[in-house]
């Protein structure tokens, strides 16, 4: 059976569900109330992350009440990075949208962000300047969550955490999403040298449900910031990281080997019970395993771009190639 292309929208809602089965109904009619006096055309893709509350079965009983909706089923909770990947894959909009499903996000706040979109960004970030969370486990660890990785990236968003973005579609087709990385789609797409814009948007308490954010989060969004800013910077030359520091290993060995030998001969004292000695070995073997670390990588990549036809560039547009010789 031949499946019939699905019709091209004008906007795709992204929404990430997981335990929010007193929240649908409400969600779903915010979002149709806020685009349709727009006049644009548009889809609400919810993406169930294996919820086990009801909000699968409510999911496919409003996907027959409402035109709009369509909907993605996880097999098992994968977590909200996935989600909006699933999301990413399934949209037509020209211009995609994501949101959390709490009601937290204002669907009100949509329209505001695709005209800012439309003004010459290629992604605009929400600001939740007045957040509605809790201090002690939410504001404190978010903020300083965002000015590391501000720092570590240079990248100029305030709230890298803020769920409600949009997009043109360009980005999020080439962008994948895994672990926690969602936080850092803006980074990512700033690496692809799309231009981020940022509005301040409403921010509401949670109405029903239970936050599935914690500070236990904080140590995975640290382990993935280490693999973005690798990523960011030396996702196509490794050997550089890894080259470098073994050549600083190499260069301290031959050091501590230097500081060994004028021991020996100038205060007598014996190597082979001179605990420098051994340090200078194991330096030397860490400077041989981190070169080598670094060329198998550059081999990886190498295999990485060649056999999917990749570039490790993105061409932001062409002029001339339609002109008759």
């Amino acid at each position: 059976m031949v499946r019939k292309p699905r019709k091209r929208m004008d906007i795709s809602v992204i929404v990430p569900i997981y335990n929010e089965v007193e929240n649908l109904p409400p969600l779903i009619a915010e979002i149709e109330e806020a685009l349709g006096p727009t006049g644009k055309t548009f889809e609400i893709i919810a993406v169930d992350d294996g919820s086990t509350d009801g909000s699968t079965e409510l999911l496919k009983k409003l996907t027959g009440e409402h035109t709009s909706l369509r909907a993605v089923f996880f097999r098992r909770n994968t977590g909200q990075a996935a989600a909006f990947d699933a999301g990413f894959r399934n949209a037509t909009g020209a211009i995609v949208v994501t949101m959390d499903a709490d009601l937290q996000n204002d669907p009100k706040d949509i329209p505001a962000l695709v005209e800012k979109l439309e003004s010459g960004f290629d992604v605009v970030s929400g600001w939740r300047k007045d957040r509605k969370d809790g201090t002690l486990l939410r504001k404190i660890p978010s903020r300083i969550a965002n000015r590391l990785i501000r720092w570590m990236t240079g990248t100029n968003v305030h709230d890298l955490g803020c769920s409600l973005k949009v997009y043109r579609k360009h980005v999020t087709d080439e962008m994948r999403l895994y672990g926690e990385m969602h936080r850092f789609i803006s980074v990512l797409a700033a690496s692809q040298g799309a231009k981020i814009g940022e509005s301040v948007v409403n921010h509401r308490p949670r109405r029903a449900g239970v936050s599935k954010y914690g500070i236990k989060r904080t140590v995975k969004v640290l382990l993935d910031l280490m693999t973005v800013t690798f990523l960011r910077g030396y996702h196509s030359k490794p050997i550089y990281v890894f080259g470098t520091l073994g050549m600083l290993m190499f260069a301290a060995g031959m050091f501590l080997s230097a500081f060994v030998l004028w021991e020996k001969y100038d205060q007598g004292a014996w190597v082979h019970r001179n605990p420098l000695f051994m340090v200078a070995i194991m330096l030397f073997l860490m400077a041989f395993q981190f070169v080598g670390t670094g060329i198998l990588a550059e081999v990886i990549v190498r295999t990485y771009f060649e056999s999917q036809d990749k570039t490790a560039y993105t061409i932001a547009s062409r002029a001339g190639f339609d002109r008759t010789p």
